[in-house]
């Protein structure tokens, strides 16, 4: 048996805009950024699974018993997908330059990253499978996700991304293909942390919940919201990016009605704008914590994050 180890990277990424809306069939924007998470695949004689990684405790597992939940459940489900067709064990050693605090799309780029890893070892193509199985894994482990950020783990650059019809409300079973066009990117990006954090599948069980008895309401801040980030997406390709700036922060007055802001996050929108030099800023995600994104400038309090065109890679 060959000990060769096999090292995958992948990008994080931030959303730009149509949080929400894209579950619902509207077009969205995503940015890979230069921040990459590495996964390091090396055969073992036992049929076993060893997880080595600088954001958490080491774990073994037997191949054929494979657990999905807990802090590595996104490998670990790619480990599933494998595991029937590995003739040995495996050790998969994850090392991080983003910060899992931040989200940054940390959870896809780990996900892309070890199901590629493992794709190569057993010699499967990577092709249109890839992005499939990915988007299932996110659905499994957090229930509807829109697989934005995998496609800007996969793809790099800033993208517009539009789900297909038929997956909306399903996980995704045999090949599939979302609408993914390379944009142009922004002079400048940077983002501010609140300090805290919603789980999305928390922040989207609220969202359903005020949408009971409401829906036709609902609907239309969704079309709305479509509609903003369709602008965007025109202006971003015309690199009119005081149009671009302008429909970012019109997307947050939505997120606002949508309730998935704050007054915390109101106030660091707020104070990015009277930045002189900002042209837009909204949250970045899907609301309640993480990161507010500022578009043309570097305010009080940011941090600027520089865009990739380098997606999922794979080293000799």
């Amino acid at each position: 048996m060959s000990y060769t180890t096999i090292r995958v990277s992948a990008p994080g990424s931030i959303m730009i805009t149509g949080e929400h809306a894209v579950v619902y069939g509207y077009p969205s924007i995503v940015c890979a950024i230069d921040q990459r998470i590495t996964v390091e695949a090396l055969p073992l004689t036992e049929r076993r699974v060893e997880i080595v990684s600088d954001i958490g405790p080491p774990m073994t597992l037997p191949l054929e018993f494979v657990s999905k939940g807990g802090r590595y459940r996104f490998i670990l489900s790619a480990v599933e997908f494998f595991s029937n067709r590995l003739k040995h064990g495996v050790r998969l050693t994850i090392s991080s330059k983003i910060d899992p605090s931040l989200g940054l799309g940390s959870s896809a780029a780990v996900t892309i990253a070890s199901l590629a890893a493992l794709a190569t070892m057993v010699g499967e193509d990577l092709g249109q499978s890839l992005y499939t199985k990915a988007l299932t894994i996110v659905r499994r482990n957090e229930g509807r996700g829109s697989g934005a950020d995998l496609a800007a783990s996969i793809f790099g650059g800033m993208l517009a991304y539009k789900l297909p019809t038929e997956l909306l409300d399903k996980v995704p079973a045999g090949e599939i293909s979302a609408e993914i066009t390379q944009l142009p990117t922004p002079p400048i990006l940077s983002l501010c942390h609140s300090g805290y954090k919603t789980p999305t599948p928390v922040v989207l069980a609220k969202v359903a919940r005020s949408m009971v008895g409401r829906e036709a309401a609902f609907e239309v801040l969704y079309q709305r919201m479509g509609q903003a980030a369709a602008d965007a997406i025109v202006f971003a390709k015309k690199q009119d990016w005081l149009a671009f700036g302008a429909a970012i922060s019109e997307y947050q007055g939505m997120m606002e009605e949508l309730d998935v802001s704050d007054p915390t996050l109101g106030k660091i929108v707020g104070d990015a704008l009277a930045c002189p030099a900002t042209i837009g800023a909204k949250i970045s995600g899907s609301g309640l914590g993480d990161c507010v994104l500022a578009v043309g400038a570097v305010p009080i309090g940011f941090f600027q994050v520089t865009a990739t065109s380098e997606g999922l890679r794979i080293d000799d």
